[in-house]
């Protein structure tokens, strides 16, 4: 029976198969057609349970049998006629309202089969008649008005929102719009809603959404969504009412969040109203009142209002609407400190307590003072095993706006520490991440050693703990024990190099390398590097133990050869240095973040120094170099040195950080009792600071930089030309190619060697580094950069005034292959000198301190 409506029925194929059965199609089948089918086999009503399907909203009022119904109750059913069925099986009616041929007619199980017909959104209306059949039975008469089937939904002209935002927003709030499922014009109803509310979260608050309903064959229908988003609803003004301490605009400021519309405010989107984000900055205008001792402040709720600025215009985009936000503000009165008590105290007396809150009494009462003091007593607590202790501050109000400041104290109890366990080191032994850690099994527990830990692990480089959930806290009540669990991943640091390229040091060049920060799991890191280039040639080899004897110490050794020609193409003038040797290194770790090391380094140089005689008046002599020939020195030195070294460092991590510090002072010492050519001393020093800033609209970090040196010579010697300071480089003055900015004389003349003619560098340099960083989200990292820095000569003084400054923006790219950052410069000389070799885009890997 109507058998051509089984849409989803199978049908063979000529190649034998069979026709896929689509969802929808599915979905149909099983509403409209299951039941009845199931009935024809045989299958007892109450296992013939056909799914529901996802039902919109019913209506207030579902429709019931009629009052003929009532009249022939208990009589045989003999005949049902059907009025109004288009896509509903018949079948499927009379198994859903439970009416049999042949069975009593029951009134109220008929009402409540009507019910759930009504529920399950097959129907918009339904009635049902009764009337004495010749038999002596009944005769009942079916009018059904069937919901219309939704055959398709498009949306259209939704620039601002994508379609999975609100499909996923859609299945959020369970509103059931589906093909192939009956259509509700509740749910539809709700959809537009939701995206009027979506436009309206993007500033789009006089958004208009519509829906078009149009007729397809079988009582179908097709459902188009489309948009009239007007035009973006900006902050044009934001006053304040009530404020007498601060003025309007020291208040706009401490607003971060939320600002009046300009050039800038657009560009950040700080101007689009956010009820969260303006929130936020009210609490802050919020503590900037409680800092100053106005403890009773109230930020009431804004007051909104919003305008046309072209009010006649015909449509709300050419309205160009504003909006205005007035915040009503009761200062209050200012209050002073009283005194400071502590309450619920056992563990720790309560001097050892107050002396934390580090005010006069009689002065201002600052809500961060007492947030501090309660920070650092919930710290005391909290870093000596009582984890879950509570530290609540209480103001109580005494005469003249004076308060006390009580805090009470729920210490709990104490916890130690259970078991420690890493998860996710499929490669990393434990050992290597347990030794970095701060705190032990069997000892107390520790918040503050904890975050330390976390941070030391990721120093690691090779192992990365989540950054959301890094450990699991088990507490074991009874036992008074906390099992600790650090949850992370690895990260590939072992790295297979072959290929080619071109960089600036090396010029074209082809490489093969493979080097591990964990080999074998254990942290040691080795490498092995083979290149051949147009300015440098080296081969390398090196291996370090971080955990020499498994105690907080360090070996290493690394082997190398090497040639590099610097060159001075803008002179005519060429640097070469072949080299070979060996440095050994033993270093040692001193508490959380402080490390020494000492490394002896010896090493075999063969320098050549090479340059085009100039034109002179009058010309040089007969038996001296003649103008335009090649004058070329070799010098061999033997290099043997000592060079201890003390190190600072915090970062949270080596290659991208966002916070923390890195410090390193160094002498290197050669000559003397160490033998060889090399006679100096060269002490230099480094300073690296990374605070963050801003998280909205991405996370921002600003980063400075400051590096100095001295070489002095001992015993009358000479410096070498190739180990003096030469500066330029995407790791030093960025855009000025590497080893270019040279020593020059007060009139920014180059400096040369009398004997070879070269080209010198200085005996002391300085440099620093500005970077402000926009962390875009993945592996991509952009920032705008200023670098300054010059070399000095004997009788030249340390002169900011003489700096080498340029500008410019640096877009990073992390990729695990590298296992350092691709960088992309572009770079601004900002004081352009005679002779400058400067390139305004560069190409790097790795950082730039």
């Amino acid at each position: 029976m109507k058998a051509d409506r089984i849409v989803s029925r199978q049908e063979p194929r000529r190649s034998g198969g069979f026709r896929r059965i689509g969802i929808k199609a599915l979905r149909r089948f099983l509403v409209l057609w299951l039941p009845p089918f199931l009935v024809t086999l045989g299958i007892p009503l109450a296992q013939a349970q056909a799914p529901v399907p996802a039902a919109a909203p019913p209506a207030p009022l579902a429709p019931t049998a009629g009052p003929s119904v009532e009249a022939n109750a208990g009589r045989l059913v003999q005949a049902v006629e059907f009025h109004g069925t288009k896509a509903l099986a018949e079948e499927t009616l009379l198994f859903y309202l439970g009416i049999q041929i042949g069975k009593p007619l029951d009134e109220a199980q008929l009402n409540r089969k009507i019910k759930e017909l009504w529920d399950r959104s097959l129907v918009d209306d339904i009635r049902v008649d009764a009337e004495p059949a010749t038999s002596g039975g009944v005769k009942l008469t079916i009018t059904v008005k069937e919901r219309p089937i939704l055959r398709s939904v498009s949306y259209d002209s939704l620039k601002r929102i994508s379609k999975t935002d609100l499909q996923d927003k859609m299945s959020t709030q369970r509103i059931h719009v589906r093909e192939g499922e009956p259509m509700s014009l509740g749910e539809l109803q709700r959809v537009k809603t939701l995206i009027e509310q979506l436009y309206a979260e993007k500033g789009y608050r006089f958004a208009q959404a519509r829906y078009t309903v149009s007729d397809l064959a079988n009582n179908e229908k097709k459902v188009s969504f489309s948009v009239d988003e007007g035009n973006r609803v900006r902050i044009q003004d934001i006053d304040f009412e009530g404020n007498t301490v601060y003025n309007n605009i020291h208040l706009r400021f401490v607003m971060t969040n939320t600002k009046k519309s300009g050039l800038i405010t657009r560009i950040l989107k700080k101007d689009i109203y956010d009820p969260a984000k303006l929130q936020e900055d009210l609490d802050k205008i919020r503590k900037l009142y409680k800092a100053a001792g106005y403890k009773n402040v109230v930020i009431g709720d804004p007051k909104i209002a919003v305008k046309a600025l072209h009010p006649d215009a015909k449509t709300i985009k050419d309205q160009n609407r504003r909006m205005f936000l007035t915040i009503p503000i009761e200062e209050g009165e200012r209050w002073k400190f009283g005194a400071v008590t502590i309450d619920g105290n056992k563990i720790y007396p309560e001097r050892a307590l107050t002396h934390v809150f580090t005010h006069s009494q009689g002065s201002w009462l600052r809500q961060k003072l007492i947030d501090d003091g309660v920070k650092q007593i919930s710290d005391l607590y909290h870093n000596t095993g009582y984890i879950y202790a509570q530290v609540e501050p209480e103001l109580v109000e005494k005469p003249n706006r004076v308060a006390d400041v009580v805090i009470h104290v729920v210490e709990g109890d104490q916890f130690r520490v259970g078991r420690i366990e890493f998860e996710g080191n499929s490669r990393t032994m434990d050992k290597v991440l347990r030794r970095e850690l701060r705190l032990w099994e069997g000892g107390l527990v520790n918040i503050g050693a904890i975050r330390n830990s976390v941070l030391k692990v990721n120093q690691l480089g090779y192992f990365k703990l989540n950054e959301e959930d890094p450990v699991e806290i088990a507490t074991n009540s009874e036992k008074k024990q906390v099992n600790l669990t650090f949850k992370g991943a690895e990260s590939d640091r072992t790295e297979i190099q072959f290929g080619g390229g071109w960089s600036e040091l090396d010029g074209f060049f082809g490489q093969f390398a493979v080097s591990t920060k964990n080999f074998l799991g254990r942290g040691e890191q080795a490498g092995i590097t083979y290149q051949n280039g147009t300015y440098r040639d080296y081969f390398d080899l090196s291996y370090s133990v971080p955990w020499f004897l498994d105690k907080p110490q360090s070996v290493g050794i690394r082997a190398f050869k090497q040639y590099i020609d610097y060159g001075f193409d803008t002179y005519n003038q060429q640097l070469i240095r072949n080299s070979k040797g060996a440095i050994l290194t033993y270093g040692r770790n001193f508490r959380l973040f402080q490390s020494a090391s000492i490394s002896y380094n010896r090493s075999d140089y063969d320098d050549q120094t090479s340059f085009v005689v100039p034109e002179t008046t009058p010309p040089p002599p007969a038996d001296q170099p003649q103008p335009g020939t090649t004058v070329t020195t070799h010098t061999r030195i033997n290099n043997s040195s000592l060079r201890p070294v003390w190190g600072f460092d915090s970062r949270d991590n080596p290659f991208e950080p966002t916070q923390g510090q890195k410090l390193s002072l160094s002498v290197e010492y050669a000559g003397g009792f160490l033998g060889g050519d090399n006679y100096f001393w060269r002490p230099e020093g480094s300073y690296s600071l990374f605070l963050p800033t801003f998280n909205n609209p991405v996370k921002q970090v600003f980063a400075i930089n400051v590096e100095a040196g001295w070489i002095h010579p001992n015993e009358g010697k000479s410096i070498p030309i190739l180990e003096r300071f030469y500066l330029g480089g995407e790791n030093s003055i960025r855009g000025h190619r590497f080893r270019s900015i040279f020593l020059r004389d007060n009139k920014g003349n180059p400096v040369k060697d009398p004997l070879t003619g070269t080209i010198l560098g200085g005996d002391k340099y300085d440099q620093f580094n500005v970077e402000y960083h926009f962390l875009l989200g993945g592996p991509f990292r952009l920032l705008a950069f200023v670098d300054g820095g010059n070399v000095y000569g004997q009788g030249q003084n340390f002169d900011l005034s003489r700096l080498r400054y340029t500008s410019g923006l640096e877009l990073r790219v992390l990729l695990p292959v590298f296992g350092a950052p691709l960088r992309f410069i572009y770079a601004h000389n900002m004081n352009p000198q005679p002779g400058d070799s400067f390139e305004s885009f560069q190409f790097s890997i790795g950082t730039s301190f």
